[in-house]
């Protein structure tokens, strides 16, 4: 327990904290680039100013995940440097070792859960204001909150699902009521923000993660929470379905049918069709390449020759990933660099997996299913979006999950002390 106590000379700290817990969300899908790179720098230089205070904290719960970053890390950056790119190869693969000093610093003042939720609401809400204003005041035809629509639309579905899961599991025992109010309008909000982006992928990374949800809250719900949950379940699907379904239902005719064109003549001029010759060519590029894979440069090289040879369709060339976030690591970086995404996406899920009813009481449940939702809504995302290769995805992926393991890991230990 001394390393939750937080004395009076340290109250700005944990207060700086709360305020990253709260403020993050929103201004990842609020403020373009800004927000999220502002978030990471505050979070970052709060954990230099405070490293007298966690540099002796010892965690070793935290590990599993320091190792699965750092790995991920070195693998992306040795693509990198392959390519040549100087010191811009550090961009992507440095944000998972960044990370680590602010995951001390979270741990050593673990958020307290009423401002990670309201963030968490709070963000989904912000989510759809900015598709309402990219849509009906810049009359976009996609709303993208200047991070891209698909990145958008995905980060505003999996914050609306991160609220659902506040409500229903953490919002009950607790009864904050600002709190709940914006885990209740985060919902709808969110899941606006997805239908006016007009993503597609979102949709199939949420029905990926269904089946979990469903088992968990039948493992680990009463009946009578689990019983309100798919009514809420229930009434969400068929709001989405009289709202969204003319641009659902258009989305899915147009994919019908660029699979059809290219299945029958090879068409690839298609949001579709460049995604499934894309898939070929890094398919055929990884199996020539296994271990180490192509770099980014050379896949850029292996990828123009190709489309010279007749290999491949013009139309793929000008694009920098493959849309299919395991196939485009596995054409760069290999089967080296696949386990180490899988990797990443696995230990993540097994650290905040719910193995024993203390880990599922009211206080830690919620954190850990927002937690699992990560991993496995990225990894559904990625089938069809290299969605780590955006700044947005990998900030938001690797601050969400110090947040809440920070915030869990201060559950667990203060509901230890208290058992002893």
């Amino acid at each position: 327990m001394q390393d939750l106590v937080t004395p009076d000379s340290q109250l700005s700290w944990q207060r700086v904290a709360n305020f990253c817990a709260f403020a993050f969300p929103a201004m990842s899908v609020g403020l373009s680039s800004a927000g999220y790179g502002a978030g990471g720098a505050l979070l970052l230089l709060a954990a230099l100013l405070a490293c007298r205070h966690w540099m002796g904290l010892k965690a070793r719960d935290a590990w599993p995940l320091v190792a699965a970053f750092l790995f991920l890390s070195l693998t992306w950056l040795l693509d990198e440097l392959r390519t040549g790119r100087g010191w811009g190869a550090l961009d992507r693969p440095v944000k998972f070792v960044l990370i680590l000093p602010g995951l001390w610093f979270l741990m050593r003042f673990p958020p307290r859960q009423v401002w990670l939720w309201a963030g968490i609401g709070a963000g989904a809400i912000v989510a759809g204001l900015r598709a309402l204003y990219d849509c009906f005041v810049l009359h976009m035809e996609r709303a993208d909150g200047q991070i891209n629509a698909i990145p958008f639309g995905n980060l505003g579905l999996l914050l609306a699902a991160m609220s659902g899961v506040g409500l229903v599991m953490w919002w009950p025992s607790h009864r904050a009521r600002l709190a709940g109010l914006l885990l209740a309008l985060g919902v709808p909000m969110g899941t606006l923000a997805s239908l006016l982006s007009q993503t597609r992928g979102g949709w199939l990374a949420l029905a990926l993660a269904l089946p979990v949800l469903l088992y968990i809250g039948w493992r680990w719900l009463d009946r009578r929470r689990f019983g309100l949950a798919m009514a809420a379940l229930l009434a969400g699907a068929v709001i989405v379905g009289a709202l969204g379904a003319s641009r659902l239902e258009k989305r899915v005719d147009e994919a019908k049918q660029e699979i059809k064109l290219y299945e029958d003549k090879g068409v690839a001029e298609s949001s579709v069709g460049q995604r499934l010759a894309h898939w070929k060519a890094a398919w055929a590029m990884g199996r020539e390449r296994p271990l180490l894979g192509w770099s980014q440069a050379g896949y850029a090289a292996e990828k123009a020759r190709m489309v010279n040879a007749g290999e491949a369709p013009a139309f793929i060339e000008p694009f920098t990933h493959v849309h299919n976030e395991f196939l485009d690591v596995f054409a760069k970086r290999g089967l080296l660099g696949l386990v180490a995404l899988v990797a990443m996406y696995g230990v993540t899920a097994g650290v905040f997996w719910p193995r024993n009813r203390d880990q599922a009481g009211p206080e830690q449940l919620g954190l850990r299913v927002a937690g699992l939702l990560l991993p496995v809504v990225y990894a559904g995302c990625g089938l069809t979006q290299a969605f780590l290769w955006h700044n947005s995805g990998t900030m938001f992926y690797v601050f969400m999950v110090a947040l809440l393991f920070a915030s869990l890991r201060g559950v667990r230990l203060r509901t230890e002390e208290a058992g002893r």
